[in-house]
């Protein structure tokens, strides 16, 4: 086993430790909040969606240093690095528009999440849709229909559609 390979599993293994170390100070502090705070239904459901996705974008963002981290023990991904570092401009203009509905997806996702349209536990109706949501993810919503269905809506179409929220009055 080279030398490049032993340090790059070493490095993996440490970012590994570091996202595991990391999602779990962030639950706990959470959950420490939470308690201090006390109950309110109205209230905690609002922080926990916001929480949720948050963590969701933080754990991306190391997972994704990592990864760079990782690759850039090599001497090829290095001086791949490197020229993408010097061409950032044309670099971040392709990534905009290659991911332009994913990065659409995440910014509405994090504005649903702070302006609270709609909580997880929350029932509503989207469209022509009706359920209770269930998961916010970086890409889209999971509502839960009457009859157990689930239906994954893209959180674009979250800031872009009316929302009926049934739960908050």
């Amino acid at each position: 086993m080279s030398d490049h390979t032993q340090k790059a599993i070493i490095t993996g293994a440490v970012w590994l430790v570091v996202i595991i170390v990391l999602r779990w100070a962030l639950n706990s502090a959470f959950a420490h909040y939470e308690r201090r705070l006390g109950d309110n239904s109205f209230e905690a459901a609002r922080r926990r969606t916001t929480f949720s996705l948050l963590v969701k974008v933080i754990i991306a963002i190391v997972v994704a240093v990592g990864i760079w981290n990782v690759l850039s023990i090599f001497p090829s991904t290095t001086s791949l690095a490197k020229a993408m570092l010097a061409s950032s401009a044309v670099l971040a203009l392709f990534a905009g528009l290659a991911f332009s509905t994913p990065l659409a997806n995440l910014g509405s996702g994090l504005l649903v999440a702070f302006s609270q349209p709609l909580r997880l536990g929350d029932r509503v109706t989207i469209g022509e849709h009706t359920g209770f949501v269930e998961q916010m993810t970086l890409i889209y919503t999971t509502l839960v229909t009457d009859d157990a269905r689930r239906i994954f809506i893209p959180n674009t179409t979250l800031t872009q559609s009316p929302i009926v929220n049934r739960t908050i009055h």
